[in-house]
């Protein structure tokens, strides 16, 4: 009854609706089993207005529900299983043809808890039902299309240029503006470049003004040839056009961008469209028209030069003249199986065959036998109509607005044959009436090794309604001729590996091999030959003992048995069994019977760390194994560590000074080791890495020199020479790189810290009201913003402020410092500079003047800015001292000397709200002051 149930849902959905129907109280021919009402009438209201939903047809009112067949339950996703013909031509490896119908499916239905056979057979048929729906669903197109040939003429005005280089017609009428290139030749040479001036004339010099406006290019040529050959003796003209003169037209219409345009005077009307931006999806291309003082001249149809080529309406624009595009006219698109779909503007085209010529005809693969259109009726509703692309004229006549669909054919087709499976060549082979198994397979070298000879199956769709058959056949019958096979279209040959229709006998190996694991026994294999396939046996593998594990597939009893691989490939067959399904051999290793010990070895050997512990081992060895002592080993004395073990309860420590230099001699302070032995291999005690200083600017010898422990800064300058003539000691500069990264670590940190305190003043400005106040706030922001960015932009140089003095004066001097790795010295020339920057009204370099002091310097710079601090200016030395000069009048305590430089700041008198976070000033002084004064000295 069940399998009734599913056939008629499946294949007879209408009725099956009918049914339903009948059963909730409708009338009907149908005439259902008692078991087939019964499931209907098991259906819930919800669930047969859903199954009428997808079948489109309608129900009556739902009589009274049952509330617990009703009860919402969970959908969950059902995948079909795939069949076991499926799974074994996915297995071999072939490829499936692409016509092959699918043999199952994946839905999503929904499932309910099954609580009895009425449950499990109710929810059946619905699966079926579903299968059903989603196998009917109707021929579909893409109907997104666009309408045809706007995207040539579109784009932006300003990137068209008409050609200027083309030769210009016989026909070309001048008018002013024009050029003409006048050569002559003959008793005399002179070329001529003559203007078509405002007249209409051109100013020739030995005959006087001619007239050549409104003349054609050819007749003019001709008339001016005339008269320089009748007026000038001897002389012979030739002319041609220079530069041609430019109009103005109008694009009016549905364009782009309507309006007045000037043109090259060879524009013709496409051009107009070019500049103008091209046409809109709302005007013709099938009329586009040229006006001439208020007179249509010319209509061009834009079709026969998109399709055609043809352009020879295409006319040239006189001054003056209107380029209209009036709204677009009837239309009808078509989409599917056609060279261009899209939507296309009818002029002469009334009939779907004209329709499909401005598609460029169907593709190979359209569906001739039914297209349909799909029409608005003029009261405002839709049909369809079916025709047939079969006859050679269809005369269905075109309406505004008509869409045509155009179908594929199906991928059914009729006569394939297909093999599938351990083949060398599977996929579709053509069939032809007569056609056996054997022209397929005709020998044994069709086939890939391991392939089952004794079975293999045709797969055959029979009766009406085609459904599958499976014929059975023996493979190697058939390709001997002994079992003939005839052939039908569709039929599916499936050829399979042994490996599919059985499980492979399998052995395993452990163990001391290189790759163990599982490996297929071969026919006639033996113990070695999985040694072999494993990649052999590892250095440590003990060959005397390989165990065999082997089950008994009767009694499940596991039995065990032990052979002696040492002699190798040549072993007996004794020794070398062969193997069987489920076999487990284990390989093992000479370290399971055999502790493995180790010894360790630090400090200054070149790989230190611990080493296998071997027979004899002494102290010599264990240093050689670690690659030998390194230059700032301490070679004398090493230490020994040795741990022993005392009765058995604790462990005990013992250290020992081992004579190391002898060790390594051999003699016989060379120790031999015992497990678990430390080996610590002193440095020598004062060994440092090569440091270096460089010493850069005016010293006889500059470079870049290695240093010792302790030495100073008056030793390096010594060894580079002394300081030379031109040598300005005041100006000199001490980078180190400890003190860089400190202060690098400070302005980060400022840096940071004034980020945070910005953005939680900007946060507290939304809360504000008084705008007078925000104002206020909003001056404070601003200028801490550009502080950020400014410190954003300073790098630290890490400069130690020193004062270098003659040698001899410095070799008592505070400034003698102990020189570190990475320490730079720059002394300069003598500069004959002095810096202002800052809040001046120009900030400039000016030339260093004895006596000048700061307000001098300042009346020269313009003056100070309504932004300046006057109550802060303060002067960089070139040593990078720092000195506040006081207010504007206050200069003359400060004195300058050459490569000082004075700055000005801006006032921070909005940085109230932020000054318990910036921490400016501080990160300021660090790092810009020194960066100031490097540069003022030529550093940087």
């Amino acid at each position: 009854m069940l399998r009734n149930e599913l056939l008629f849902a499946a294949m007879a959905a209408s009725v099956f609706f009918v049914s339903a129907s009948m059963i909730i109280g409708n009338a009907s021919a149908v005439t259902l089993t008692e078991e087939q009402k019964r499931i209907a009438a098991s259906l819930s209201d919800k669930e047969k207005a859903e199954l009428a939903r997808q079948a489109e047809v309608s129900l009556p009112a739902p009589s009274q529900s049952d509330p617990k067949r009703d009860a919402p339950v969970a959908p969950r996703s059902r995948s079909v299983g795939t069949s076991n013909l499926e799974l074994t031509a996915k297995q071999t490896g072939a490829p499936e043809p692409e016509e092959r119908p699918a043999i199952s499916a994946a839905v999503d239905v929904p499932v309910e808890k099954v609580t009895g056979q009425g449950d499990a057979e109710r929810l059946e048929v619905r699966r079926a039902f579903a299968d059903f729906a989603k196998d009917s669903e109707p021929l579909r197109v893409d109907t997104n299309i666009k309408q045809f040939g706007y995207e040539l003429f579109a784009g932006s005005p300003d990137t068209f240029a008409p050609a200027t280089d083309v030769p210009v017609p016989a026909e070309y009428v001048l008018g002013p503006g024009d050029e003409l290139n006048i050569h002559l030749y003959g008793r005399e040479d002179q070329d001529l470049v003559l203007v078509v001036d405002r007249e209409g004339e051109i100013a020739f010099p030995q005959l006087g003004p001619l007239a050549v406006a409104g003349m054609g290019f050819s007749e003019a040529k001709a008339f001016i040839a005339q008269q320089v050959k009748e007026k000038m003796v001897g002389i012979t003209a030739d002319i041609s056009m220079g530069k041609l003169r430019s109009i103005r037209i109008f694009a009016l219409g549905e364009v782009a961008h309507p309006g007045s345009y000037t043109v090259s005077s060879l524009s013709t009307i496409s051009n107009a469209l070019f500049v103008s931006g091209g046409v809109k999806k709302s005007g013709s291309l099938r009329n586009v028209q040229l006006k001439r003082s208020g007179q249509v001249m010319a209509v061009i149809d834009l079709y026969d030069f998109l399709l055609k080529g043809d352009t020879s309406e295409d006319e040239r624009l006189l001054p003056g003249d209107v380029v209209f595009v009036p709204p677009i006219g009837r239309t009808a698109a078509v989409a599917g199986q056609v060279n261009r779909p899209a939507i296309y503007e009818l002029k002469r085209e009334q009939t779907v065959s004209e329709l499909v010529g401005l598609a460029g005809g169907l593709l190979p693969t359209a569906y001739k036998e039914m297209a349909l259109v799909e029409r608005i009726d003029p009261a405002g509703g839709q049909s369809t109509i079916e025709i047939s692309l079969a006859k050679r004229e269809p005369t269905t006549t075109l309406q505004n607005g008509d869409l045509l669909k155009v179908f594929s054919v199906t991928d059914y087709e009729n006569n394939p044959v297909y093999l599938l499976g351990h083949v060398k060549r599977p996929g579709k082979y053509a069939w032809h009436k007569g056609m056996q198994l054997k022209e397929i397979l005709a020998s044994a070298d069709a086939l890939l090794p391991e392939a089952k000879l004794d079975y293999g199956i045709v797969e055959r769709e029979s009766g009406i309604n085609r459904e599958t058959a499976i014929i059975h056949f023996n493979l190697l019958d058939a390709i001997s001729g002994k079992q003939s096979l005839s052939l039908e279209p569709r039929d599916k040959i499936y050829v399979f590996k042994r490996a599919q229709l059985r499980e492979m006998p399998m052995t395993q190996i452990v163990g001391s091999v290189l790759n163990p694991g599982k490996y297929e026994v071969k026919k006639d294999m033996r113990l070695w030959d999985l040694v072999m396939a494993a990649g052999g046996m590892r250095r440590d593998a003990l060959l005397d003992d390989v165990e065999l594990y082997r089950e008994n597939s009767e009694t499940r009893d596991i039995t065990v048995q032990r052979y002696n691989l040492k002699a190798g490939p040549s072993i007996s067959e004794l020794e070398n069994p062969l193997l069987q399904d489920l076999d487990r051999v284990v390989v093992h290793s000479i370290w399971e019977e055999k502790k493995r010990y180790s010894v360790n070895v630090s400090g200054e050997v070149t790989n230190p760390g611990g080493y296998p512990l071997v027979a004899g081992m002494k102290i010599s060895d264990l240093v050689f194994a670690a690659g030998g002592i390194t230059e700032r080993a301490y070679a004398k004395v090493a230490e020994l560590t040795r741990y022993e073990i005392v009765d058995g309860e604790k462990r005990k420590t013992l250290h020992q000074s081992v004579d190391l230099a002898g060790a390594l001699r051999g003699g016989p302070e060379d120790l031999e080791l015992k497990p678990f032995d430390v080996l610590m291999v002193r440095q020598i005690s004062n060994w440092r890495a090569v440091e270096h200083v460089r010493v850069e600017g005016e010293v006889k010898f500059p470079g870049i020199y290695p240093i010792e422990e302790g030495e100073t800064l008056a030793n390096v300058i010594e060894r580079a020479g002394g300081y030379t003539g031109d040598a300005y000691l005041t100006g000199s500069v001490f980078t180190r790189e400890s003190i860089r990264a400190q202060q690098q670590k400070e302005l980060d940190e400022s840096i940071k810290r004034m980020e945070e305190a910005i953005a939680q003043a900007e946060v507290s400005m939304t809360t504000l009201v008084s705008q007078e106040v925000i104002q206020s706030k909003q001056k404070g922001l601003e200028a801490a913003k550009r502080l950020l960015e400014r410190s954003r932009q300073l790098k630290a140089q890490g400069r130690l402020v020193i004062e270098l003095a003659s040698l001899e004066r410095m070799k008592s001097s505070e400034f003698n410092m102990t020189l570190r790795d990475g320490d730079r010295l720059y002394i300069p020339k003598r500069p004959d500079q002095v810096l202002v920057i800052g809040q001046v009204l120009n900030t400039m370099a000016m030339v260093y003047r004895p006596g000048y002091d700061v307000d001098d310097y300042l009346d020269d710079s313009g003056g100070l800015t309504d932004m300046a601090d006057s109550d802060k200016v303060y002067v960089i030395k070139a040593n990078g001292r720092v000195v506040r000069a006081g207010g504007f009048g206050w200069g003359r305590n400060v004195s300058i000397a050459p490569g000082d430089t004075i700055v000005v700041p801006e006032k921070l008198d909005h940085f109230n709200l932020l000054d318990s976070a910036l921490n400016w000033s501080k990160a300021m002084a660090q790092i810009g002051v020194t960066v100031a004064a490097m540069v003022a000295i030529g550093v940087l």
